[in-house]
């Protein structure tokens, strides 16, 4: 983990309701899939934690939607600024080998499942991708890895098939390892539904500190034959689905 400063590359419309923050790496470690960073925003007393959807040696790209003010500030931001940045933070997906696998999630929560995907794509060859989304527009067509089998689906059935994206995946099977992010709703039907392979979540409960300090993104997560709390930001936020006990 550190905290370094970067200057800001682009920041940009993905579609309409979110942007790609791309800044320069400079950290001196690697990110993995599910790997978040913290990012200090003016005029706000909280840094705000952000999955990392692409990581190179040069940069690193976040996607977000302004849901107050501290997005609101980060949204113009503009090339060449500088951004000050806490990172690598957080687990990441363990990655399979010659496996069938297959990616669900939805919203902003697809942003780490980018990442995920083309680390995949090195190991497997049978990668499936269920996206789910409100309408055609809210699918982040541009930054999507080629080489890997989309099945998408949107509310009002603008582009793919109309619906929910669980209800699509439940009619496939084979799968030998899952991998989801997104609404919870979705994430504990995963979990419920997968119980005969390995499933692992990136969960989005809401940080404080971002680095384990202030148990405010707590998860109840059994344990033998006990359960305890674990902190989303420091022992997440990829979990075994197996192993999360929903509210």
């Amino acid at each position: 983990m550190e905290n370094v400063i970067c200057e800001v590359i682009k920041n940009e419309n993905l579609n309409k309701d979110h942007l790609l923050l791309e800044f320069e790496n400079n950290f001196k470690e690697d990110f993995y899939p599910g790997n978040f960073v913290h990012i200090k925003i003016e005029k706000c007393f909280l840094r705000r934690p952000f999955s990392v959807a692409r990581f190179n040696k040069k940069s690193i790209q976040i996607i977000y939607k302004v849901v107050g003010k501290g997005t609101e500030i980060l949204s113009q931001k503009t090339k060449g600024e500088s951004i000050d940045i806490i990172g690598p933070l957080g687990n990441s997906f363990p990655i399979y080998k010659n496996k069938k696998i297959c990616i669900i999630g939805g919203g902003t929560g697809i942003a780490p499942l980018i990442f995920l995907s083309e680390e995949l794509k090195k190991f497997n060859k049978e990668i499936f991708f269920f996206y789910g989304s409100r309408n055609r527009n809210s699918i982040f067509f541009s930054v999507l890895p080629d080489g890997i089998d989309y099945i998408f689906s949107t509310d009002d059935g603008s582009f793919g098939t109309k619906g929910n994206i669980f209800d699509i995946f439940k009619k496939f099977n084979g799968f030998e390892v899952i991998y989801g992010s997104g609404p919870e709703e979705l994430l504990k039907k995963i979990s419920k539904f997968s119980k005969k392979v390995p499933v692992y979540l990136s969960l989005e409960n809401y940080m404080a500190c971002g680095m384990g300090l202030c148990y405010g993104c707590v998860v109840k997560i059994r344990e033998k034959d006990n359960w305890e709390y674990k902190r989303v930001c420091k022992d997440g936020p990829v979990f075994r689905a197996d192993k999360i006990i929903w509210r």
